[in-house]
């Protein structure tokens, strides 16, 4: 049995005494169940799909794109792989994986440098792979222990200078990995602490002057000062909500800066944030219904794409739906 990471596994015990023994939790993650393949969303409309996994089991929770060669890369939940997806939609195992407990969670391409950045945890505790893309191999193994002996990854953001920050979905903590692959802590805060389950995915500002980030459960959307990362704040946000409706499961998974707009995946819902003063301090949400189960968003240029890795399915361990990368319409989220 896969060993589920203790943060989650803590929270759905606690949202179970929340609702009761008498309920049952339930992913309600916008999937209609009742349909041959799962693949609609709850309103019966369909979505443009780019790629439908043949490995039932993978649960991808994280992505990425190669502009290079137009291939996408997505991890795994339940096998620690690294599965390669071509333009032509053939399916290969970039990386094996297969070590007992090991999760291959948020990624990112380094198109200028050729490289994957992949963040990665055994037993919660977590590491950076870095993989050359033209030989596939792994030029770097980087533990993050020497920052924080208990440090957890969930997801990578590069930086043009080759330098990198990581989210801790456990501690209260955002590493940076210099040039050297030196680990240092580069802002903790009690915001950056959710109540359940801490940082998932990071994205900078358009003047990259800030990081935007979000604690998964329970929800709300944190900036953090480049230039002095003491300075923490939590953004005011107006408009619709910052949660994927009442459903307590379903958290922010992953964020892109796609123009001047901060777009969000929750579960069923896909939150567009249009900043509404010219720091981030302020912003409005604006919320759209969508395929269930969506962990990640992957761009190439103006094209955005959602990956259904359906991690609240994996760890209720409820049978998943086909898994698949689709495109999302943002001319919809305007």
């Amino acid at each position: 049995m896969t060993r589920l990471p203790a943060s989650l596994l803590t929270s759905l015990l606690l949202l179970g005494a929340c609702v009761g023994a008498e309920d049952e939790l339930s992913p309600d993650d916008g999937f209609d169940d009742s349909s041959e393949d799962g693949g609609g969303k709850a309103d019966g409309s369909d979505v443009d799909t780019v790629h439908r996994f043949t490995d039932r089991q993978l649960f991808p929770e994280g992505g990425a794109f190669d502009p290079t060669d137009s291939s996408f890369y997505v991890g795994s939940l339940r096998h620690g792989t690294i599965t390669k997806v071509d333009a032509l939609g053939r399916e290969t195992v970039f990386y094996a994986g297969g070590e007992a407990g090991r999760l291959t969670l948020g990624m990112q391409v380094d198109a200028a440098r050729r490289q994957l950045w992949v963040c990665t945890t055994n037993n919660s505790l977590g590491r950076i792979w870095i993989f050359d893309l033209a030989t596939g191999t792994r030029s770097a193994n980087i533990d993050l222990a020497p920052a924080n002996p208990e440090a957890s990854c969930n997801d990578v953001l590069l930086d043009t200078d080759g330098t990198a920050l990581v989210s801790d979905r456990e501690n209260p903590f955002i590493y940076k990995i210099d040039s050297a692959r030196r680990v240092s802590v580069w802002a903790t805060d009690p915001l950056l602490k959710g109540k359940l389950v801490s940082l998932n995915s990071m994205a900078f500002t358009p003047d990259r002057s800030a990081v935007l980030t979000a604690p998964y459960l329970q929800p709300a959307l944190i900036r953090i000062s480049v230039a002095n990362p003491r300075d923490v704040r939590k953004v005011a946000l107006s408009g619709d909500m910052f949660m994927d409706g009442f459903n307590l499961l379903n958290g922010p998974d992953d964020l892109v800066m796609h123009g001047n707009q901060l777009i969000v995946a929750f579960g069923s819902s896909i939150k567009r944030i249009t900043p509404t003063d010219a720091s981030w301090t302020r912003a409005r949400v604006k919320s759209t219904r969508t395929i269930g189960g969506v962990t990640a968003l992957v761009q190439n240029g103006d094209d955005l794409y959602g990956i259904n890795g359906q991690s609240v399915r994996f760890a209720l361990m409820v049978p998943p739906a086909p898994f698949q990368i689709f495109e999302i319409d943002t001319a919809k989220l305007r």
